[in-house]
């Protein structure tokens, strides 16, 4: 199914299944076409919304390159931060 596109009909959709698995009921053949078009709306956030209102100097960075940035920065400029532990919840 990686091979059809974004926009597949549910008749192209029931070809392509019947060419690779023969005979198959429509109740199944609905059953996926459902899953698949969820499957499709699923969208992955990585970040690039936040990195976007970042500084140019930290946009390349990682969380953690941010993190240890900022502490040196404010260490620098005379303040004294203790680090939390990583599991600590507000």
């Amino acid at each position: 199914m990686a091979v059809m596109s974004d926009d597949v009909t549910f008749e192209e959709f029931t070809a392509y299944v019947l060419e690779r698995r023969g005979a198959v009921p429509l109740l199944e053949l609905q059953e996926l076409f459902e899953r698949r078009k969820r499957l499709k709306s699923v969208s992955v956030n990585n970040g690039q919304g936040l990195r976007s209102i970042l500084p140019d100097d930290e946009k390349t960075l990682s969380k953690r390159e941010r993190e240890a940035k900022s502490f040196a920065e404010a260490s620098a400029g005379g303040r004294n931060i203790e680090k939390l532990s990583e599991k600590a919840t507000w």
